[in-house]
């Protein structure tokens, strides 16, 4: 395996752990309960350190650990550029949005109160968390875009 590809699978596993330890600080840290899309939102990141493990210490496994990272970069962008779409209210909220939690009928006051105390329920249509005017979903969507340019240039590069 050339250092340059090394390198590369080592940039996008320090990513994803990073990636996913920040939305978990979010999450516990700083109490902003993540809506369904945004926990679909980490799976990807699974995957990438999944993949990047096996590539960097099995190099005959590397191709199709490639194709899965390109697949799972695609799929990313598609999901995050989904869920910025309805942030930005170009897209209805979907039935995949639905809060995590969810209230029946006969619940009664005292259980609603413990409910709504207990977890926060985050809507996919409202950021919970904004950095230089971007929320987390559209940083995500970058991100990812600026990882599927990474690959592209080493599967034409390398």
């Amino acid at each position: 395996m050339s250092i340059k590809l090394s390198l590369i699978y080592k940039l996008l596993l320090i990513i994803s752990i990073i990636s996913l330890g920040f939305a978990y600080f979010v999450e516990y840290a700083m109490d902003l309960g993540p809506c369904p899309l945004c926990i679909y939102q980490r799976f990807p990141y699974l995957i990438f350190i999944t993949s990047t493990i096996i590539a960097i210490n099995n190099p005959k496994y590397q191709r199709k650990a490639d194709t899965y990272i390109l697949i799972t970069i695609i799929c990313s962008i598609l999901l995050a550029g989904y869920h910025a779409a309805i942030e930005h209210e170009i897209f209805q909220l979907s039935k995949a949005c639905k809060p995590l939690v969810s209230i029946a009928d006969n619940v009664s006051v005292d259980d609603f109160q413990k409910i709504l105390y207990s977890k926060q329920i985050a809507a996919c249509d409202k950021p919970a968390l904004v950095i230089l005017n971007l929320s987390m979903t559209e940083w995500n969507l970058l991100l990812n875009l600026f990882l599927f340019t990474i690959f592209l240039y080493k599967k034409i590069k390398i």
